[in-house]
């Protein structure tokens, strides 16, 4: 039997026994991803327990609409499930609006202002690039998203939405140029600020990836533990292995559904370089756990060859005892 008519024989067994106390209240929720727009297909909502509420339709904006008995509190418990999201257990209220994140993402739910003050072309073309860039239909994307940037310059997520897509292109200039529109229109929007630092630390501009994670962090000090891989890196560079150490270990600490391997790698590298080859096999050795197929796995497999094979540390002669 189905979740949903499971729900209504709970409903209809309860009205017999108390009918005006148990009429069912009809509410409605909105689901979005966290690009702010409504998911680019229907998300699975499945009730938890199943007797508590009755899920209806999902309209194209991210609309659900459920029912619960009157003399519940109007709260309804589900899972989510989105194809490219992580698992959401949320609860549905009057109103509430459920945000769908993708794996790695752990920063809070914010809207740029700049969202607030674009034209409606503008926001059509840009949720229209979103459901295209979704559904890895870059060209599109690329196409919706430069209109809308063209209709509202200052629209700090379409930036960012055409940096990722220009990213995909394989356009990393012209992807860099998107991520700094966006911070210069929003200088608050932590996810453009977050793409400059891991760009500038692919391409070993230590001094950028600093600023740029630092402005991050100070954003939202929880929602991207990539980032503090990629300060990590940059202090290693500048030969401060502690403080990159103490970055890379909190990167590895906020990745609390372990759904970012390279803060893994980094831990590794960064124990490496400071002489305790136990601690970075055992970081590499998860990371190759978490991403057994990742493009660089070979090389990760090779530096744990090497550093088993390292001679250990000669310990400290012991002090004789006295006479």
């Amino acid at each position: 039997m189905a979740p949903s008519e499971i729900g209504l024989m709970a409903m209809l067994l309860l009205a017999q026994e108390n009918p005006w106390d148990t009429a069912p209240a009809f509410y409605h929720a909105r689901i979005v991803v966290e690009e702010g727009v409504a998911p680019p297909v229907s998300p699975q909502i499945i009730p938890d327990p199943p007797v508590r509420c009755i899920i209806g339709e999902v309209f194209g904006n991210g609309q659900v609409n459920f029912e619960v008995p009157l003399r519940s509190s109007g709260s309804c418990p589900v899972t989510i499930r989105l194809a490219g999201y992580r698992k959401n257990q949320a609860i549905l209220r009057n109103e509430a609006v459920i945000v769908m994140k993708r794996p790695g993402n752990y920063a809070n739910s914010t809207v740029s202002l700049t969202t607030l003050q674009a034209p409606e072309q503008a926001r059509k073309a840009y949720e229209k690039g979103v459901a295209a860039m979704l559904g890895k239909k870059w060209d599109s994307a690329r196409k919706e998203l430069e209109g809308a940037v063209a209709v509202y310059p200052e629209y700090a997520p379409a930036w960012n939405a055409l940096g990722e897509v220009r990213t995909a292109l394989s356009q990393p200039q012209q992807a860099q140029e998107a991520f700094e529109r966006a911070a210069k229109a929003d200088p608050k929007f932590a996810p453009a600020w977050a793409h400059l630092a891991h760009i500038a630390a692919g391409e070993g501009r230590v001094n950028d990836t600093m600023q740029a994670a630092e402005r991050v962090i100070q954003l939202d000090p929880k929602g991207y533990p990539d980032v503090y891989a990629d300060l990590a890196l940059a202090d290693l560079a500048l030969k401060r292995p502690e403080a990159a150490e103490k970055s890379a270990r909190r990167a590895v600490e906020l990745d609390t559904l372990h759904e970012i391997p390279r803060t893994e790698r980094v831990l590794g590298s960064v124990l490496a370089a400071k002489g305790d080859q136990k601690g970075a096999i055992e970081h590499w050795q998860k990371y190759l756990e978490m991403s057994p197929k990742a493009e660089d796995a070979a090389e990760v497999r090779d530096q744990i060859a090497r550093a088993e094979a390292a001679p250990s540390p000669t310990p400290p002669p012991s002090e004789s005892p006295r006479q």
